[in-house]
């Protein structure tokens, strides 16, 4: 089976473009519960009518359903909004929230269920937990390698769609809270204000755009994807337009159907395909993502944010108010040119008038009060004539856009006339006049082979019309065109038919709202211990009677070669411990291994439980034998509904600790901003920490974890926050605190919780 291009949706325009010009398959959303709230996304009634379309060509239509919902949207709204697209043969929706998972899993039995990228999925047993919930499909995180992805599918029979093109987040999927913290814009419900792409300024003066990823192609990394058993390309895109979803679509199905057929692409006409992939959209070229790209730096640029274009020239004179420029790429009408300086800043824009090609020189006007000067760069922004070609493409797309059917055509003297028609496994057959010997001048077969494939309007088209026609009979013409009508109505009626029948049957009703179930309250506080000094001081006040916690290490703090210490501190006080956040496939080797070799030390102190922060972790307790020990949500695990509790209680997860005073960490990333300033230390020194700001001042420190190589974005200041819910335990983070930040925190313990 061909491997399948799954392309944007973010309009109802852009859906049929992108069916019309090589997808197999379309994600998109409503306008609600959608990663993407503020597309231009279809109705419900609007997405029947393109299930219709898509399936009657075989194209599948996957729904995101990717934001965490609050109580009353999973038990109200949910169910009635996907009722419809169900019962019209939905073939997949794209789920982050356990609840929301749970219930479609529950409620529409036949529903295929694709993990978000936004679940933070990085090995195939993080993925196979999710089977028995009605998973199909994995989305893995977008920061793992090829050799990740080729390992993954080796251990899971679960579908794996990767994304292969398009805009990167810094943060892994999910687990961004910036947008938030920012401006009150939650990327977990849809609203990302994108803050990542900011310029940020360090607090050695240094600026650029940090956080800020180049997109990704992949186009030359086709075989390699599909040789990694990669079941889905994905490409992002739902806030591009049309253009974008169809030329991106177009280009990723021919390069996969060139790799499948054995068919030869020169690197030539790669590197020209890639060029017209850039004047589409592209933020300072392309990367090859983390799925090929050796280089973290080579990811990010830091110069500029937005669409960068594509460079066409060269200011080789410049006089009062015009400008001389040598071209190095063609240029054509309408096109829109940008002169930037050599920091990349826009100094000025026009708009072409004439099409050139190079080397030529051209001259143009330029603004007063432009700054502009010989050796700066000239880019193209808009691409006039490849837009137009993708949207003649587009046109002529729709019109040849028709059903196919084959037909048989009998006509016999002193018998009605017949013409029977076949669509894939339907057929219909339907008869008209009588067909009569000719008296004067004979019916030719031509002629009624004319009339019969003049189907103008209509939505089909015959691929193959055989014809029984003796010589010397007489039919009048214009009862071939009806005949060819009926018949065609018929057909229509059939495949409306076989579409009701395929209907699905829901559950007669809508599901129940499962009863509240409280959390024991209990009187505890966890709080988080990052260094061997609040060990110390947190334990000293314990055993006054001060305060009353659960103090936890979190282990990526502490070097392994020092658990030792840490469980021998912590001999006489029972302790939780948590995971490194983030433990794909190396990290988890490497964290097993350093478990197998110092670990033993907490199996032989007072450990008495385990603070969950990914459902990663869930699958390697066992591996670490520790999967009898209590288990606690962390902050990390969104639960914003009751079925979600459940689901997290199905793992042996009781509990959830909400971050009640502390630091947030409003990132965890791949990307490293020591590494973009060339300060990334080796294993085992001391990291640098970075404070960055953005031009309103939103202060974060960039701290890494340079030994399982993430890196957190915290909140400049600690601060006091609200339960997620009335019944969380209370947790207090003391990371990244000084001793004065810390001895103020427990003498004002009572009035912070």
């Amino acid at each position: 089976m061909s491997i399948e291009i799954l392309a944007p949706g973010g309009s109802v325009e852009g859906i049929y473009a992108a069916l019309l010009h090589g997808a197999d398959a379309v994600y998109t959303g409503t306008s609600r519960f959608s990663a993407r709230a503020f597309a231009d996304n279809p109705t419900v009634p609007q997405l029947c009518e393109i299930l219709e379309y898509a399936h009657a060509r075989k194209k599948k239509i996957y729904l995101t359903v990717n934001t965490l919902l609050t109580e009353e949207e999973l038990e109200e709204d949910l169910y009635p909004m996907l009722k419809p697209l169900y019962e019209n043969g939905l073939d997949a929706v794209i789920v982050q929230d356990p609840g929301v998972m749970h219930l479609i899993h529950e409620c529409f039995p036949d529903m295929d269920i694709h993990a978000s990228t936004q679940m933070t999925i990085l090995t195939a047993q993080g993925a196979n937990q999710w089977i028995p919930y009605g998973v199909t499909r994995v989305v893995p995180a977008r920061e793992l390698t090829i050799k990740e992805i080729a390992q993954m599918r080796r251990e899971t029979s679960l579908e794996m769609e990767v994304f292969v093109h398009g805009a990167l987040c810094y943060c892994y999927s999910g687990q961004c809270l910036m947008s938030q913290v920012i401006g009150g814009r939650s990327g977990n419900r849809g609203m990302c204000a994108q803050p990542c792409r900011f310029p940020y300024q360090t607090s050695n003066g240094e600026t650029g755009h940090f956080l800020s990823p180049k997109d990704m192609c992949t186009l030359g990394q086709i075989g390699e994807l599909i040789e990694a058993g990669v079941n889905s390309l994905k490409i992002e895109g739902r806030m591009k337009k049309p253009e974008y979803a169809a030329f991106t679509a177009k280009m990723y199905r021919l390069y996969a159907d060139a790799f499948e057929t054995g068919k030869t692409i020169s690197h030539v006409e790669l590197q020209e395909d890639i060029r017209k992939l850039m004047d589409l959209y592209n933020r300072g070229g392309f990367c090859k993502g983390y799925l090929f790209e050796k280089d973290k730096k080579d990811i990010i640029f830091k110069e500029k944010n937005g669409h960068y274009g594509v460079e066409v020239g060269e200011v080789t004179h410049v006089q009062k108010g015009q400008v001389t420029y040598r071209l190095s790429n063609s240029i054509a009408y309408q096109d829109v040119l940008e002169f930037r300086d050599k920091n990349g800043e826009k100094q000025y824009e026009y708009t072409v008038k004439d099409g050139a090609e190079p080397p030529a020189e051209i001259s143009a006007r330029y603004q007063k009060g432009c700054v502009i000067k010989p050796g700066q760069k000239v880019f193209r922004t808009k691409n006039s004539m490849l837009l137009e070609e993708i949207n003649e493409e587009i046109l002529q797309e729709k019109k040849e856009d028709k059903c196919k059917v084959k037909g048989f055509f009998r006509a016999e003297a002193g018998k009605e006339i017949a013409l029977e028609i076949t669509c894939g496994n339907l057929r219909c057959q339907c008869t008209g006049v009588v067909a009569q010997q000719a008296k004067g001048k004979p019916v030719l077969a031509a002629d009624i082979e004319k009339r019969l494939k003049k189907t103008g309007e209509s939505e089909y088209e015959f691929s193959q019309l055989d014809l029984s026609v003796p010589e010397g009979i007489f039919i009048p013409l214009g009862q071939i065109a009806a005949l060819r009508r009926e018949a065609f109505e018929k057909m229509k009626q059939l495949q409306k038919d076989a579409d009701l029948e395929k209907r699905r049957e829901v559950p007669a009703c809508p599901p129940t709202s499962l009863p509240e179930k409280k959390n024991e309250k209990k009187e505890q506080v966890f709080v988080n211990l990052t260094d061997f000094r609040h060990i110390s001081e947190v334990k000293s006040l314990v055993k006054e009677g001060k305060i009353k916690v659960t103090m936890v290490i979190p282990l990526e703090w502490f070097p392994a070669a020092k658990w030792a210490e840490v469980s021998e501190m912590m001999k006489d006080m029972p302790f939780y411990i948590s995971l490194p956040v983030i433990l794909d496939m190396p990290a988890r080797k490497h964290f097993l291994h350093n478990w197998e070799k110092y670990g033993v030390c907490f199996q032989k102190g007072n450990l008495e439980g385990i603070l969950i922060q990914s459902m990663e972790h869930i699958p390697v307790l066992s591996g670490m034998g520790m999967a009898d020990l209590p288990r606690v949500a962390g902050p990390r695990l969104y639960q914003w509904n009751q079925r979600t509790k459940r689901v997290y209680e199905s793992f042996g997860i009781k509990g959830h600790a909400s971050l009640r005073y502390g630091r947030q960490a409003v990132m965890v990333t791949k990307g490293c901003v020591n590494q973009q300033l060339g300060q990334c230390k080796k294993e085992g020194k001391n990291p640098v920490i970075q404070e960055i700001s953005t031009p309103k001042k939103d202060c974060f420190l960039s701290l890494p974890i340079c030994e399982y190589c993430y890196t957190f974005c915290y909140e400049k200041d600690a601060k006091r926050y609200e339960l997620q819910c009335e019944d969380d335990v209370p947790l207090v983070d003391l990371a990244l605190m000084s001793s004065q930040e810390i001895r103020k925190v427990l003498t004002q313990w009572n009035s912070l919780l």
